[in-house]
């Protein structure tokens, strides 16, 4: 057994069973590998949509995603998701291959210090050059990438590694398991009790890790067992996320927060008192820094602050002993979740609408499927991303079914994402929201969708322009001075589609829109609906 066979069992052993990949010279002994085992690549058209894939399938099947590039220019193009992987705290491994360790330094074909370029975008990056010691450390990559709060890792492996013969195992994967996750101590685990005991209004705020999406059967559990709510913040728009709610006004309200593994960022307006005003915060946190900025933000007012790993101290406090509080507060609190702008709530009347507008499309959307099997959801950025997520039904339902582009605000990932989410849900289906802008980054990716075989419905809100930056010359500049950011609608994603060999449909008046979503929702494969509206600006309070 070689150490290529090794990295593909490694993977399988930590319970990843599909690899997103492009091709290329230095991996190829790992595809060969990889032709005996029970274990799925998926081939891309681009290496960064193989990244974006993986996020999706780590980020909706609590897996280790795993995406696989090669080296030089293969490594550069997977560059560009791991912004957005790391502050979407997105466990995801990737494994480039690397220019042979014995012709380092002699200008090697596609030879670059890969691991100094990546560093600064994830957990960890290492380049491997000891046969000896691979698979443990494509064990721990594993483990890590899912450890405190979670992330990629970059894993670079010299093409002449991977013919060397495998060696055993120094650790176990339980000894790596338990080193992955450190249960809150004792007395940390006491002072966060104590506080919220001593809290009228208590509010728990989390950072990507423990999303809705991937951790909601905890975040149930902990609500519902101490009428605690919890709120996690994913948005890059923050406190002005129209999915969020009125979340201003749960912050000013709230007398004592919690701080899981959330930075006091932008997104929390950088903890100022005037946003979070609570006499008392407690943060618990993965990583140190986080505890000492909270540190510096909150000082007189933070109760306490320690280190440990986020998802075992939400389980800690699940089953910790609390007082016994009423449950009018995380009431009020959902309730406040769950309002929407006013622009969000306009009604299909086609006397008096002509144009499609995003608010219709998402009408449209809640009419046309079954409330108590919703799809799989995936939101770009952008307006239209906004005004999607804004107009989903049932928020409270919906918020554990839906993946956004996270908070570096990065668009275009939603197709690719929806790819590794199909992968991974393979009985479910999935509904990708995404602008025009949005929806050029990856739109070669629908072929890979077809070839997968997947389930999968991509909405395009065209409305023949780079939305935000439009917004943005708007309010920065004035109305006469927007431009340089149009786009037409003479660019039909409809026909790419049918070239692609999927279905496409074109909907330019409001009574098409039901329609057009129930056909596609109904029919298992691959379809993308083009859909001509008017541009508005995202909906906001």
């Amino acid at each position: 057994m070689h150490v290529a066979d090794q990295i593909i069992d490694t993977i399988l052993e930590a319970g990843t069973d599909t690899i997103f990949s492009l091709s290329g010279n230095q991996i190829m002994k790992i595809y060969d590998a990889a032709f005996d085992k029970n274990i799925r690549i998926i081939h891309t058209r681009h290496e960064a949509g193989a990244v974006f894939m993986a996020d999706g399938y780590a980020r909706s099947s609590q897996r280790t995603g795993v995406a696989l590039c090669t080296a030089g220019p293969g490594f550069t193009n997977a560059l560009g998701p791991l912004f957005n992987l790391k502050l979407s705290e997105s466990p995801v491994v990737l494994i480039t291959g690397d220019s042979p360790v014995a012709d380092d330094a002699r200008g090697a074909f596609q030879e670059l210090n890969q691991t100094a370029i990546s560093a600064e975008l994830v957990k960890e990056s290492w380049r491997l050059t000891n046969s000896s010691n691979i698979g443990d450390v494509i064990r721990e990559a594993m483990i890590l990438a899912r450890s405190g709060r979670h992330g990629p890792v970059h894993l670079a492996i010299p093409e002449d590694m991977l013919t060397e013969p495998a060696q055993p195992f120094l650790f176990s994967l339980d000894d790596i398991t338990d080193r992955g996750g450190y249960e809150i101590a004792a007395p940390d685990l006491t002072a966060i009790t104590r506080a919220l005991d001593s809290f009228d209004k208590p509010l728990i705020v989390t950072g990507a890790t423990i999303a809705p999406n991937r951790c909601h059967d905890l975040i149930k559990l902990l609500s519902e067992n101490h009428h605690i709510p919890v709120i996690s913040m994913t948005s890059p728009r923050g406190l002005r996320d129209p999915m969020q709610g009125k979340l201003r006004d749960i912050l000013k309200s709230a007398d004592g927060i919690v701080l899981m593994d959330k930075d006091p960022d932008f997104s929390l307006g950088f903890g100022s008192p005037d946003i979070m005003p609570a006499s008392g915060v407690v943060v618990c946190a993965a990583q140190s820094e986080t505890v000492s900025l909270c540190n510096q933000v909150f000082q007189g007012n933070l109760i306490w602050g320690c280190s440990a790993d986020p998802i075992q101290t939400m389980k800690a406090l699940s089953r910790a002993s609390l007082l016994r509080r009423s449950s009018s507060w995380k009431t009020s609190v959902e309730k406040l979740l769950a309002k929407r702008p006013d622009a969000v709530t306009i009604k299909h009347k086609t006397a008096q609408i002509t144009q499609i507008t995003p608010a219709l499309i998402m009408q449209g959307f809640a009419n046309s499927i079954d409330p108590n099997q919703p799809p799989l959801i995936v939101c770009d950025g952008g307006e239209f991303g906004q005004w999607a997520q804004a107009g989903l039904p049932n928020p409270m339902v919906m918020e554990a079914r839906t993946y956004t582009n996270g908070i570096s605000g990065g668009i275009g990932g939603a197709l690719p994402q929806a790819i590794g989410i199909a992968v991974a849900n393979p009985d479910q289906h999935v509904v990708a929201f995404m602008g025009d802008g949005s929806a050029g980054f990856y739109l070669q990716e629908i072929e890979t969708a077809r070839r997968a075989k997947l389930s999968i419905t991509f909405i395009i809100g065209n409305d023949y322009r780079w939305g935000a930056e439009v917004e943005i010359q708007k309010n920065r500049y004035g109305e006469d001075r927007v431009h340089a950011c149009d786009l037409d609608a003479e660019t039909r994603y409809d026909l790419i589609a049918e070239g692609f060999g999927v279905k496409g449909k074109l909907v330019t008046a409001p009574d098409q829109i039901e329609a057009a979503m129930k056909e596609a929702f109904s029919s298992h494969g691959v379809s993308v609906i083009n859909i001509l509206m008017a541009g508005m600006a995202a909906p906001s309070f």
